[in-house]
């Protein structure tokens, strides 16, 4: 029976390929094993500029679609919009699936994740439901989501994951202020991370890192906004929102820590830890640090605080990242820490400094940010390696 062709990173697979001829260098195993380990494993695909283009020509077509129909509302009558979108919809998901190229059929399954969004604001709009509102967008994301998981496709899923976070940031954001969509956020980023912790176990293989990075950019966010100075709570514990989100968080943690390895179950513990540190930073309210009065000492101290938990955090995540050798997630965490410690920084030493002397403490701030995280990032992924 054919063996099971594994895809992995190119530079594992060249590292594996060394190693196997040490051993047979060094006669721990004959040429024929040393063949049939080596077979066993192939080349990940990377993105290639044909499914680069197609993938951002579905993309705009999807856009465009959706515009064509909100600057033609005057001129076409309710029925016609609402039978053009849908046909377009449904004639885009017939192509997803019997369009024989991967490429191409990634493509029209994105036009028909889009597409699907032109068909429930139409409707929304035929049926007089306000289109400024977050339920649509729910709706929609919950479409998405079905549609891939339908489809085990992780490009529609990406869709989903997107509209989905910013329909709860915006429904959360309807009942509570900053620090409760922050710990929100958190939260949100807990459930995607429980998610693809259970999917390394038992979803479908592809699911795993788009949970994944939803859950690193909800988390991150999630904590920027917590650590920022003058956030506060605001109405947070009677947001029905924010609620729903926590005990999402709760269950699936709960199913992480069942299923998933020790790795994953340190990943959903790391979460909840983030959760629990925003709840304590946006508790923390010494004031307002941009008042006359400017930086306390207590809001001094929580500005360190929360520029340490972001700290933790972001590095946190890039080991996780380089553990599962996701380099883009690294770069990602690379780029939070960055940007973090550039706004934090600009926000402690602006009531503080002016002039040049904001300038010049910004700028070397930046530079050894920048180095350090660099020179990190590269330790980080030659130790991984």
């Amino acid at each position: 029976m054919e063996p099971t062709r594994i895809r992995v990173p190119a530079r594992r697979l060249a590292w594996l390929r060394s190693e196997v001829a040490r051993w047979q260098a060094e006669g721990v195993i004959d040429d024929g094993t040393a063949a049939r380990i080596t077979d066993r494993y192939v080349p990940g695909r990377r993105l290639s500029l044909e499914r680069l283009v197609l993938l951002l020509g579905g993309g705009f077509l999807g856009i465009g679609l959706i515009w064509v129909v909100a600057a033609n509302l005057d001129q076409m009558s309710p029925l016609l919009r609402f039978v053009g979108i849908t046909v377009v919809w449904l004639a885009a998901a017939v192509l997803g699936e019997v369009l024989t190229g991967p490429a191409v059929r990634q493509a029209a399954r994105l036009v028909t994740v889009l597409a699907a969004g032109g068909v429930v604001f139409q409707a929304a709009q035929s049926l007089q439901v306000p289109a400024y509102t977050s339920g649509l967008l729910a709706v929609w994301a919950g479409g998405a989501l079905a549609y891939a998981y339908a489809t085990r496709a992780a490009g529609p899923l990406v869709v989903a994951l997107a509209i989905g976070a910013v329909w709860y940031g915006w429904w959360v954001s309807e009942q509570t202020g900053p620090g409760g969509v922050a710990v929100a956020l958190l939260a949100a980023g807990a459930v995607a991370l429980s998610l693809a912790v259970v999917h390394d176990r038992a979803g479908p293989a592809p699911f795993a890192a788009p949970w994944r990075l939803a859950g690193f950019v909800l988390a991150l966010t999630g904590l920027f906004v917590a650590a920022f100075p003058g956030i506060r709570q605001e109405d947070m514990y009677a947001s029905v929102a924010l609620w729903s989100g926590l005990v999402a968080a709760a269950v699936a943690a709960g199913a992480a820590l069942l299923l998933g390895d020790p790795g994953g179950r340190r990943e959903v513990l790391a979460a909840a830890v983030m959760i629990v540190g925003a709840l304590g930073l946006v508790a923390w309210s010494p004031g307002d640090p941009f008042g006359p009065g400017g930086f306390s000492a207590a809001q001094t101290a929580r500005a360190l605080v929360g520029t340490l938990l972001y700290v933790l955090a972001a590095s946190w995540f890039a080991a996780v990242a380089a553990r599962r050798d996701a380099t883009y997630l690294v770069f990602i965490a690379t780029a939070a820490l960055v940007v973090f410690v550039t706004a934090q920084s600009f926000a402690v030493f602006q009531p503080l400094l002016s002039g040049a002397a904001l300038f010049l403490a910004l700028g070397v701030i930046f530079i050894v940010t920048g180095t350090l995280a660099e020179y990190g990032r590269r330790r980080l992924m030659e130790v991984t390696r």
